[in-house]
Order: structure tokens, then C-alpha cells, then sequence
């Protein structure tokens, strides 16, 4: 990065031309030689800067906070980086008044300001609810960044090399000819800011009665008659968010002080009731999950108060929760003054209309523990009206996973019946009809499920076009997670207007709302596979009470069945330069030879060249141009593909990736001046790699470039310039080196333009420790090289470079100059290198050496990956 505030200004405005392959599309007047800037018209008064502390680390594949030094003065003139028409009557001289720090790494840490509120030079530190005052020197020393000095105190430790993770993260400066105006005096406060204090002194004062209603008011919900009848799930009601708003419950909070005999008149005044056509039952939640009845509050217990019925009966809840049984026909007179019976139970009765899929609650019936059960089947079919004759099946609703049918043979008693209980009833006439057990089990796993079409890909080999597939409403299914697979895609395709529901794939949608894996069809897979997991999502609750859930589907040229016996491969494709990199999936059989992937490979590029109306032109053309594929193995080549390597052996994600790249034909052997014969030039290949620090840490996509005979450095480096494809600032920051075959350590290597320096840059986040040195696997085509080469190799800084550089040509006592490297030839380079080298085990790559670019500036190199990895994600 850079040193100074002033050096990245001068960074950000620095002039690039773009010529070559990288000229600039210009509308209208298409490719033209131009000149990429920035000029600044003009600066406002206050200045805010934000310093690029964070970035893309490669090697952890993660951000990473920079901790480098970088100076910013008190005073700066942008005058400099100013239009030659800007306004020029007063200077632009900005001072500096606030400095934003950062305490910590990207994981985790601490903010605070030092702000200098007036024109004296004084300065505060603001902490959180901390204000205290603070040097000058501390605010222009202490947060720069880099490294603490070495102690050169007697007795005093020394800490070498150890960063700062404290330091400036923001910048404000004022410009001074305006200082007066932007501080001002004694200004009055903004209205908005007096709006504001307002706004938050009225909001505490409503968390503060909140509070108190809180800690004084008791919530009370009450099931009656009416909510029993429509409720379609276990137990009476729900009493939580489950509970449809279409039937809704009693919900009110209450004076904790109030008497129940008081609350009772006001429930009734609420419902429309008197006070004595119904009595209240206390409900309390058993063992087996279930919510029930337990006793009427008659007699002495209306004199309580609402606190103390909560606390007698319903000590585990925060909440009262009560049933209103309303008075029937016949009741006796005590009805509101003595409980049931002894051995009398309350019982509640649905009725399952198999016909309709509904349940609904027809009301109440009292049972003594000798009865039989099947002494109140009459009486079922007159609430349920059923004929007299229509057979009936009862059953008891034990627990949510647990519904019994009932022998009616036994009396309440040994069935273990008691108050509170519900029994279940449906007509038995139609064996094949749907049983209680069966709806409740498919209420407990409903959801609601809204299926949207999934983001359409350039990449897809079988998805199908926009153009014949119109986005239609997304369809919404509310079913049991327990749906078989076919039976969705097969109403989704009724929904969609597909014929084919086995050309149907559905995607499970992340807490982000992206796309997952698609979901594979086999016998077993039900709705609940297509749904995300508890563990990372939890569904909100739709105006029915259910969990909604969002699932992706894709339309298919293909039926599933054969998608799924082929699996995906990512190959990427390198166009003229480096920059035209795209990555695509191609699909292939999961069994077969690598001529399969590369027929595939071979019809997506021509599908991506035609949609850029670039070659290859005219429709009968089979394959008018020539694609080179090879293995990479942490961004080095292993191999080049032949055809006859197993598919089983490719595309392995993180350890090999597939590379096809556009063969363009090269200007470098024939339009040389030098060259006036018209026979061919010898030519090889070698191998072209990024790196940082040291070989081991290579990053990218690697290529093969061709060399010749007799080329001198300058034409070489222009030709490699047009494959890359990078900027002019860019190659600037670019160290490169060459060397044999194989070779993992600088040492072996030449530099031939650049600086190339290893070991002197440390680890930039406190997550790695100072002594740790970060190690890479190293490719599978080179041999490995000891630890102590490695460390070697890391450690060393530019001169060790420079030795070893020497060390390799007897020839070359020091790095060369640039009008020496200019004239070298690195065909006769690469050959002496070879030849120096010991008898090893070579890599199976036809190349003759390789050549490493170094990516010196971390903005460069950060610049590339960003450009590499954001095509990634697009894609």
C-alpha cells in the first residue's frame, strides 16, 4: 500500500493508458487508444477519508485487516490533485479534526474517535461514555499503524517485528479557509437533533409504563364454544402465534388485583354475553404436551383475585388460560355454584368429516366412570348430525403423535378418561376414506410453501430459455412435509403449465434467499428434503398459523432422471486475455473418459461465443476454433488433458480444477522486424503462474505461453502483456521471475524485470501468530521441497533474491539491468537453467520452464482476485 495520505491521493489519481488489447470502447466509434483517470473539480468543506484497512486475503480465502503504517499529517494541500478550471481563489488546505480507530481484527474489536471540536489544537478521545483528553503526539504517532519500535532502554522488553492493531481507520479533515464557518460558536441546535432527543425521551417514557403495565397486569386468554368449533389441530385451541387471526382467542392483560367475579362481567360484556349463561374452567398444560380442562371456578373461587388463580392453578405459566363452557339446555340450577359430580368427567367431542377433510368441535358432554362408551355414540350423531344408523369409530386424542381408537366396549373409567379429555368421531361407511390418526398426523406436519423460479444461469446445459418459460405468480402450497417428491413436482407442473413434471428441479433456499444444491428425486424424498433446516432458519407463521417456507424450482429441456445420472464439473474458460475468464458447469456421465467433458465444454464456449457475436460464425461451422485444455492443481498446471483421462479424476472442488482455453494465434514468431525468413521459429511452451512471497503461495488461473528462439525480452514481455490483459498500473506492480521446470524455491529461479521480495512482509491479522509462517500444498506436478528450502525462501528479503539469482547464472554477478533483461532472450535463459539442474523427477507438462509474476502491491494484486472471484459469484 501506500506510505502517505499524500502518496495514495497521487495512487488514486495516477493517469493509465489503455492501448493494445486493452483500448477502450468507445460508442459509436468503437475500440480507441485512451487515457483513464481521476481529476477532482472540488473538495468540500469537510473532508471525510476512509484508509483501506481491509481486504481479500487469497491464502485464507477470507478478509483480512491491514495493519501497515500509514502517516497522515495535520495539514494537506490538495491543490495538486485539482482541475486546471477549478476555483483557485482560496487554498485548498484542509487541517486535520477527527481521526476514526480501530481497535482489533476483522473478527472482533473496538471503535472510538479523537476529534479536535475547535480551532485550538487540542484533542479528545471519545470512548464510548469516556471523554478524556489526549496529546498531540499521541494522535499523529500512536495510530499510524505498522510496527511497535525495538526498545532501546536498558532492562526494557523489547518487542520486534509486532504489529500495531490499533490504528486509523477514518480521517476528517476541515478545510481552513472555511473553519470558521463549519465550527461556528454558539449555533443553535438543529430542529432535527431537538425532534430526535424528543423522539427518544418520549420512547423510553412508553418502555417505562410498558415496564409497569408489565409488572402489574396479568395476560388472560379465554377458548370459548365458538373457537373450539373451527379449530382444525390437537387440543381446544392454540394459545401461542400458531392460532389462525381469522380465529382469534380472548387476549387481554388484566389488573393482577382484579376478581375473578369482576373479570367474569367484563369478559361477558366483551363477547356479548350475561354473566350467567357460562363458567370458566382453569387449564393446565400435562405431561404428555397437551393443554386441557382441569376444574370449573365456581363458588368461593370468583372472590379471588387474578394473581392468586394464576399462582394456585396455573403455577408453571406466565399466562392464565381458561375455557368457557357455556350453559345448555337442562343444566342444573347450581350450575355457576358446584363443580360436577363426583366421578363425573367433562368431556370435549370433534367430528371428522372424511369427505371434506374438516374437523370441527361440536361441543361437550358430562360421562360418569361406570358408563360405557358406547352409551354416548347417540349422542354423538346428534351433535355431529349424523343419522341414527350411521356407524361411527371414536377415538381419543392422547398426544400429538399419539391418536387411539377408542373400545367402546369399556367403560370411562378403565378407558382412563377424566376431565379435560377430547374424543374424536367419524363415520366408518367408507373403509378407504381418510382416519383421524391420519389428518392430525398430516396437521402436524403442514406447512405453507411458495415455490418461486430460481435465477436464471448463462451456465446451464439444460435449464430452459426465458423466452419459452413466462414467470408465472408464485404458486403456494399448503401440505404435509411428509409429500412425496413426484406428488409436488406434479402439482407444481398443474400450477406452471409444465406437462412433464419430471422436468421439474427444485433448489433448497439458504437464510439469504440464494439457491443450495438442487434436490435430488429418489423414492424416498419427501416436501421435507426441499425445506431448510431448523438449525439455521426459522420460519415466521402465515395468517393460518403455518410456517412458511420458500422453495426454488427450475424449469428442464431434460427430464431429471437424466440430469441426475450425470454430475457437474466446473470448467474455466480463458478467452484472447486472462481478463475474458468465465466460469462454467458442464455437465458430464459420472462414468466415462475426459473426451466427454471436453465435447461439452467444446458446445457451451460455441453457445457463449455466438451470444457475443464473436466467432465462430455461420451456423454450419462445427468447431471453428481450438480450445486447449489442461488440469490445474493449486493454481499450477499438472497436465494437459488428452481424452482419455477418467471423468472420476476431474473437477474435484479444492484440489483440481479443469481450464479450457482459447487458442489464439500468436503475432510473436512471424511479424517480428528481426525476422525475414519465412520458415517457422522454434518454439515451446511454458508454463505462466501468479504468485506471492514465494512459489509456494501461487494464486489464479495458470496458462501455457509460447516462447521462441532468438526473441529477444522486450517482444516476449509485449505479447505476454496482450495475454494478461491487465492494466498499465498493474503491470507496473508485477515482479517477474523464470526458472526450470519444477522448482519450487526463488533460488532456483532468475528475476528477470521487477523486484521480487520474500520475508520481509509479515502476516497482517492477529489471528496468525508472528512466529507462524503460513504454509500451502504444493502442486501435484512438482516434487516437494524440504521445509528448511521453504523457510529459506520466505525468510529471505531482496538482496537473498538477488544472491540467488547469481547463484544460478555464473554469468550474472547481479540482476540485471532493464536494458540488459530487454535484450536477453529467455528461450536461452530457460535452456542454461535446465541444463544446471540435477537428474530429478520431472512433471509429466511438455514445457521448458515456467514463468512467475510476482504481484508485488497488494492493490494489484487485490484487484485481480476481486476481478477472479466476483465471476465466480455471478456465475
Amino acid at each position: 500500500g501506500c506510505a502517505t495520505l499524500r502518496d495514495s491521493f497521487a495512487n488514486y489519481c495516477e493517469v493509465e493508458t489503455l492501448e493494445g488489447e486493452n483500448r477502450y470502447q468507445a460508442e459509436g466509434f468503437g475500440l480507441q487508444d485512451a487515457r483513464k483517470g481521476v481529476i477532482f473539480e472540488s473538495f468540500p468543506p469537510v473532508l471525510q477519508l476512509q484508509l483501506k484497512r481491509f481486504e481479500y486475503d487469497f491464502q485464507r480465502d477470507a478478509m483480512v485487516k491491514i495493519n501497515d503504517r500509514h502517516e497522515f499529517p495535520p495539514q494537506i494541500d490538495l491543490g495538486e490533485f485539482l482541475s486546471e478550471d477549478a476555483d483557485r481563489s482560496q487554498p485548498w488546505t484542509y487541517r486535520l479534526h477527527g481521526v476514526l480507530v480501530h481497535s482489533g481484527d476483522l473478527h472482533g474489536g473496538h471503535y472510538f474517535g479523537l476529534l479536535r471540536p475547535t480551532a485550538d489544537d487540542r484533542w479528545f478521545r471519545f470512548d464510548d461514555d469516556r471523554v478524556v483528553p489526549v496529546t498531540r503526539d499521541e494522535v499523529f504517532e500512536e495510530y499510524y499503524g505498522g510496527e511497535f519500535p525495538q526498545a532501546t532502554a536498558v532492562g526494557t522488553r523489547a518487542r520486534p517485528n509486532s504489529k500495531r492493531f490499533t490504528n486509523a481507520y477514518m480521517l476528517v479533515y476541515i478545510r481552513e479557509a472555511l473553519s470558521a464557518q463549519v465550527l461556528g460558536g454558539d449555533a443553535p441546535v438543529p430542529e432535527h437533533l431537538l425532534r430526535r432527543v424528543a423522539e427518544d425521551r418520549a420512547e423510553e417514557e412508553r418502555r417505562r409504563r410498558e415496564k409497569e403495565e408489565l409488572a402489574n397486569t396479568v395476560p388472560v386468554k379465554v377458548v370459548g364454544d365458538a373457537q373450539f368449533a373451527q379449530h382444525q389441530a390437537f387440543d381446544l385451541s392454540y394459545f401461542d402465534q400458531r392460532q389462525p387471526a381469522a380465529n382469534a382467542l380472548f387476549s387481554e392483560r388484566m389488573p393482577r388485583d382484579m376478581l375473578l367475579r369482576a373479570f367474569v362481567e367484563h369478559y361477558a360484556q366483551r363477547t356479548g354475553q350475561t354473566p350467567g349463561s357460562f363458567r370458566l374452567w382453569t387449564m393446565v398444560g400435562r405431561v404428555n404436551k397437551t393443554v386441557r380442562c382441569e376444574a370449573p371456578l365456581v363458588g368461593a373461587a370468583m372472590d379471588l383475585t387474578l394473581a392468586q388463580v394464576l399462582e394456585n392453578r396455573m403455577p408453571r405459566w406466565t399466562e392464565m388460560r381458561l375455557y368457557c363452557e357455556s350453559r345448555a339446555d337442562g343444566a342444573p340450577a347450581d350450575f355457576l355454584e358446584q363443580k360436577p359430580p363426583a366421578r363425573t368427567s367433562m368431556v370435549h367431542a370433534k367430528f371428522f368429516d372424511a369427505e371434506r377433510r374438516q374437523m370441527r368441535g361440536v361441543g361437550s358432554l358430562y360421562v360418569t366412570a361406570d358408563q360405557h362408551v358406547r352409551d354416548i355414540i347417540p349422542a354423538l350423531r346428534r351433535l355431529a348430525g349424523l343419522a341414527d344408523t350411521t356407524p361411527v369409530v371414536l377415538f381419543e386424542e392422547v398426544k400429538p403423535s399419539l391418536i387411539e381408537e377408542m373400545d367402546v366396549s369399556q367403560t370411562f373409567q378403565n378407558a382412563e378418561i377424566q376431565s379435560g379429555d377430547i374424543i374424536c368421531f367419524q363415520a366408518a361407511t367408507d373403509a378407504a376414506a381418510m382416519r383421524v390418526p391420519e389428518f392430525f398426523d398430516d396437521v402436524q406436519h403442514r406447512v405453507s410453501v411458495r415455490f418461486v423460479p430460481r435465477p436464471a444461469r448463462s451456465d446451464d446445459d439444460y435449464a430452459a430459455s426465458e423466452a419459452s418459460s413466462p414467470t408465472p405468480e408464485a404458486p403456494v402450497l399448503a401440505a404435509s412435509t411428509k409429500l412425496a417428491y413426484d406428488q409436488v413436482a406434479q402439482w407444481l407442473a398443474d400450477q406452471v403449465g409444465v406437462r412433464d413434471p419430471l422436468k421439474l428441479r427444485f433448489y433448497t433456499v439458504s437464510p439469504t434467499g440464494q439457491p443450495r444444491q438442487p434436490v435430488r428425486r429418489t423414492a424416498t424424498t419427501t416436501l421435507a428434503e426441499m425445506l431448510p433446516s431448523a438449525m439455521f432458519m426459522q420460519p415466521a407463521l402465515n395468517g393460518d398459523g403455518l410456517p412458511e417456507y420458500t422453495v426454488m424450482y427450475e424449469r428442464l429441456e431434460v427430464d431429471i432422471v437424466q440430469i441426475e445420472s450425470m454430475r457437474p464439473v466446473r470448467v474455466a474458460f480463458v478467452g484472447r486475455n486472462m481478463r475474458e475468464e468465465h466460469q462454467l458447469e458442464v455437465l458430464v456421465p459420472k462414468v466415462g473418459a475426459a473426451q466427454a467433458l471436453m465435447e461439452a465444454t467444446y458446445a457451451k464456449i460455441e453457445q457463449h461465443l455466438r451470444s457475443q457475436q464473436r466467432e465462430p460464425s455461420g451456423d454450419a461451422a462445427p468447431k471453428p476454433f481450438s480450445l486447449r485444455f489442461y488440469v490445474v492443481g493449486y493454481h499450477r498446471i499438472a497436465h494437459v488433458l488428452t481424452g482419455e483421462e477418467r471423468l472420476a479424476e476431474l473437477g474435484s472442488p479444492g484440489v483440481s480444477d479443469v481450464v479450457a482455453e482459447l487458442c489464439v494465434a500468436e503475432d510473436g514468431g512471424s511479424d517480428s522486424a528481426m525476422d525475414t525468413s519465412d520458415e517457422p521459429r522454434a518454439s515451446r511452451n511454458v508454463e505462466v503462474m501468479h504468485f506471492y512471497r514465494d512459489l509456494a503461495h501461487a494464486h489464479s488461473v495458470p496458462f501455457l505461453f509460447a516462447i521462441y528462439a532468438d526473441e529477444p525480452w522486450s517482444e516476449t514481455w509485449v505479447r505476454l502483456q496482450r495475454k494478461l490483459g491487465m492494466g498499465e498500473k498493474e503491470l507496473k506492480n508485477l515482479g517477474v521471475v523464470c526458472g526450470p521446470v519444477g522448482a519450487l524455491d526463488l533460488r532456483r529461479c532468475r528475476v528477470v524485470q521487477g523486484t521480487v521480495a520474500t520475508g520481509t512482509e509479515r502476516n497482517d491479522s492477529p489471528a496468525m501468530d508472528q512466529n507462524t509462517t503460513p504454509t500451502a500444498t504444493p502442486p501435484p506436478s512438482a516434487p516437494a521441497v524440504p521445509q528448511q528450502q521453504q523457510s529459506a525462501a520466505m525468510e529471505a528479503d531482496s538482496a537473498d533474491v538477488s544472491r540467488a539469482a547469481s547463484a544460478v547464472s555464473s554469468d550474472n554477478n547481479s540482476p540485471d539491468s532493464a536494458a540488459e533483461n530487454g535484450n536477453m532472450c529467455l528461450w536461452d535463459v530457460l535452456q542454461q537453467l535446465d541444463a544446471r539442474e540435477e537428474a530429478e523427477q520431472k512433471p509429466q507438462l511438455d514445457v521448458v520452464g515456467f514463468i512467475g509474476l510476482h504481484h508485488v502491491d497488494r492493490v494489484s494484486r487485490h484487484r485481480n482476485l476481486h476481478h477472479e472471484r466476483a465471476i465466480r459469484i455471478l456465475n
